[in-house]
Formats: structure tokens, C-alpha cells, sequence
């Protein structure tokens, strides 16, 4: 810088005039940088204090982070093993039901079966058998009668014969005591005959239908059953079935609706 008192004397007051002007705009200059300065440094340190004071809580809500977390992902192990097994039940459910219908199917048939049997074999035997056998107990009676009364007819002309004619003692004696013989057997057995045919006839026979249709009877109580039983085993494979389709519906419900929700959250 030119010392003032070099300056010529005309350039003198100009001299001074700029050097007041600087003065004052560095004055002023320095006026209006301070605020700012002052501004720009609580700007720049207004985050410092915020970061400091949050350091402690960083250490604070860190494990508690970790925590939460760890609860979240056993409770979505938790969720996923139950959906699992609802699964798997559903699958064991369905075998066990259409294995306990087919027992039950195959029961009523087994039922329906021995039913037809027995209604065939009471037909049989009240057709058949019981004719038969009563033809049969007929048939000796009558056979029993027929030597009966050939006996007695061989005997009374045994005894006419030897009425008439004058034979030894002995012999007439023995012919007349084989023939009475005779009759007294034919008479024993046509009331033997007789005994059995009554037997056949009265007790017997009608036992047997007795029996044959008491199982009859028999095979429609057990197909009665075999047909609730089916209803049962029906009714309670759909009560069981939708009971555990309905919990695993559930289940996947609680997963879509959480997936929706962190969807939403996001």
C-alpha cells in the first residue's frame, strides 16, 4: 500500500474515502458471517448431541431386537411344524376313515350274505328236506305195517293149515311159533315206526325249521347292523374329516392373512 502522506495532494480525500469504504464492508461482512457461522455450527452440532444420547439406546434396543426376532422365527417354526401336521393328520384321518368305511362295507356284506343263506336254506328245507324226510318216516311206517299184517295173514293160515291137517306136534309147534314170531317183530317194529315217524313229524322236523329260522332271523339283525354300523362309520369319517380339513384351512388362513399384513406393513 502507497503511504498517505506520498499521495499527492488531490488524490488525498479519494484515498480516504476508499479506505472508510473498506473498513465498513469488511465490518459488515464480518456482521453477517457470524450468525451464520453460529448457525452452520449449531446445525453441525445439533446431530452430534442426538447421536451421542443415541448410542445408549442403540445398546439398549439391540438385544431387545435380537429378542423379538428370535420369538418371531419360533413362532413361524411354531406355525409351519402345526400346519405340518395338520397336514399329515388330514392324510391319516382320510386312510383311517376309508379303511374303517371299507370294514364296515365288507361287515354288511358278509351280513347280506349270510342272510341270502339262510333265506335259501330255510326255502331248502321247507321244500326239500322236511318232505323228505317225513316221505322217508312215512315210507318205513308203512313198510312196518305192510310185514305186520303179512304176519298176522301168514299166521292165521299157518294155523287154518294146520288145523285141517293132522301134523306132528312138534313141528306144527315150531312152525306156528316162528310165524307168531314174525308178528310179534312186525309189530315191535311198525310200533317203532310209528314212534319215529310221530318224532319226525312233530318234534324233529319242525325243530330243524325252528333253528332255520331263528338264523334267519339272526342274519337280518346282523344286517341291521351291518347297515348302522355303515351310517356310523360314514357320519363319523365326514364329522372327522372336515373336522381336520377345517383346522388346516385354518391354519393356512393364519399364514395368508400374516403374509398380507408384512405386505401391507412393507
Amino acid at each position: 500500500m502507497i503511504p498517505h502522506s506520498r499521495l499527492p495532494a488531490a488524490l488525498r480525500p479519494a484515498f480516504v474515502a476508499a479506505v472508510l469504504a473498506a473498513s465498513l464492508s469488511s465490518c459488515v461482512f464480518a456482521v453477517n458471517a457470524r450468525p451464520k457461522d453460529e448457525g452452520a455450527a449449531s446445525v453441525a452440532g445439533a446431530p452430534s448431541e442426538p447421536q451421542a444420547a443415541s448410542k445408549p439406546e442403540a445398546k439398549v434396543e439391540g438385544p431387545a431386537a435380537e429378542k423379538a426376532a428370535r420369538v418371531k422365527e419360533r413362532k413361524a417354526l411354531k406355525r409351519a411344524h402345526e400346519l405340518e401336521l395338520a397336514r399329515m393328520e388330514l392324510e391319516n384321518e382320510e386312510v383311517e376313515q376309508a379303511h374303517a368305511r371299507a370294514e364296515a362295507q365288507r361287515k354288511l356284506d358278509e351280513a347280506r350274505k349270510t342272510l341270502s343263506e339262510a333265506q335259501l336254506a330255510l326255502e331248502h328245507f321247507v321244500a326239500r328236506v322236511a318232505p323228505r324226510e317225513l316221505a322217508e318216516a312215512t315210507l318205513s311206517l308203512d313198510r312196518s305195517t305192510q310185514r305186520r299184517d303179512e304176519a298176522q295173514l301168514e299166521l292165521r293160515e299157518m294155523e287154518a293149515t294146520y288145523a285141517k291137517d293132522q301134523f306132528a306136534k312138534d313141528t306144527k309147534e315150531l312152525v306156528l311159533s316162528r310165524h307168531r314170531k314174525q308178528l310179534e317183530f312186525a309189530n315191535r317194529d311198525l310200533e317203532l315206526s310209528q314212534q319215529r315217524f310221530e318224532d319226525e313229524r312233530n318234534v324233529l322236523l319242525p325243530k330243524q325249521q325252528r333253528e332255520h329260522e331263528k338264523k334267519l332271523r339272526d342274519a337280518e339283525d346282523g344286517v341291521r347292523d351291518a347297515e348302522v354300523a355303515l351310517k356310523l362309520a360314514n357320519a363319523k369319517a365326514e364329522m372327522s374329516l372336515r373336522r381336520a380339513r377345517f383346522k388346516l384351512t385354518e391354519l393356512e388362513q393364519q399364514d395368508d392373512e400374516d403374509d398380507t399384513a408384512k405386505k401391507g406393513g412393507a
